[in-house]
């Protein structure tokens, strides 16, 4: 078959100026161009349509019949477009579009319903995913979500933008049966006492591997688990010690008394939590999402977690600036 090109939009608003210009040297002034270059435009018009548009050499500018139904066309199609800009442009500076979110999920547990109640008014459809990390990058790349929220990063992709939500600190937890006071020793524990560990599967599972490698920590792994609640409880029952972060342990506030919660390597392993979207196409959204967590966590989370574990200070969760 063969390929027909199609009449572009600039070409259609030229013939609806030389329409109504009424000469092709009006016609050129309204568009600040020559007398020469608005001819030429036409004539490549009219070879296109395979019709005469114009009948030459008459003043005023008179349309043929073909013109006529170009130009009645041109302006319902120019109208259109008009009004599909300023829709788009309306969507992207007030936010009414649909939102799709892919949360990890101990961001989506954390933030996830303040978050809503928060976004709601301001979009027609807002859903929420949650899962582990390479679930939810895969939803991105498949365009399932539209805005990610997550410890990945996906430093080799263009045509991204980046804001950096919240540094989170890799922390202890150990029950309260299994030592004595706050002052324990790492290697001590990792000695005698068993790692309940997140699973391979789940990205604080492989970071946690790599502190322990750093600190030249040999653990000695009983129980696997991607699941905070349950490695919470496991910890709790005073079946191991856990290393997780200050996210993690904000989805479990509720369930840890008799478990201590300790400080490791003086705070400087952590995860960076980043939302990504593509560039252009939420307009201020994403934004304006990640103030919103930076927000919900300084006024609700920060508050309940130095609450349990007053050695977690502001300054600990504070990354980079916000980068694009």
């Amino acid at each position: 078959m063969k390929y027909e090109r199609m009449i572009d939009t600039h070409s259609l608003n030229s013939f609806v100026i030389i329409a109504e210009s009424g000469s092709l040297t009006e016609a050129a002034k309204r568009m600040g161009i020559t007398q020469p270059a608005v001819s030429q435009c036409l004539k490549q018009l009219e070879m296109q349509v395979g019709a005469q548009l114009v009948v030459r050499r008459t003043s005023p500018v008179r349309l043929t019949v073909a013109g006529h139904v170009l130009k009645q066309n041109a302006d319902a199609i120019l109208g259109e477009l008009r009004r599909l800009n300023a829709t788009v442009r309306e969507a992207a500076e007030k936010g009414l579009v649909q939102c799709r979110l892919g949360f990890i999920t101990s961001c989506a547990e954390v933030f996830g319903s303040k978050l809503i109640a928060a976004l709601g008014h301001q979009t027609e459809r807002l859903t929420l995913r949650s899962g582990l990390t390479s679930a939810m990058v895969a939803a991105f790349h498949n365009r399932e979500i539209d805005v990610l929220v997550s410890d990945e990063t996906l430093s080799g992709e263009e045509n991204l933008e980046r804001f950096v939500v919240l540094r989170d600190p890799m922390l202890l937890a150990v029950s309260r049966q299994q030592i004595e006071d706050e002052g324990y020793s790492l290697e001590g524990l990792a000695a005698h006492k068993p790692l309940i560990k997140y699973g391979r599967d789940a990205s604080i599972g492989k970071l946690s591997e790599v502190v322990l490698r750093r600190m030249q920590i040999l653990a000695n792994v009983r129980y696997e688990t991607d699941d905070t609640h349950t490695l919470m409880s496991f910890v709790r029952d005073g079946h191991g010690w856990a290393i997780l972060t200050a996210l993690c342990l904000a989805q479990t506030l509720h369930a840890v008394d008799g478990v201590y919660l300790l400080e490791l390597g003086n705070s400087r392993h952590a995860r960076t939590i980043q939302l990504i979207a593509r560039k252009g196409e939420m307009g201020a959204i994403p934004g304006q999402i990640a103030a919103l967590i930076k927000s919900i966590f300084d006024a609700n989370i920060f508050p309940s977690l130095q609450a349990r574990a007053q050695w977690l200070t502001e300054d600990l969760f504070v990354s980079g600036p916000e980068t694009s």
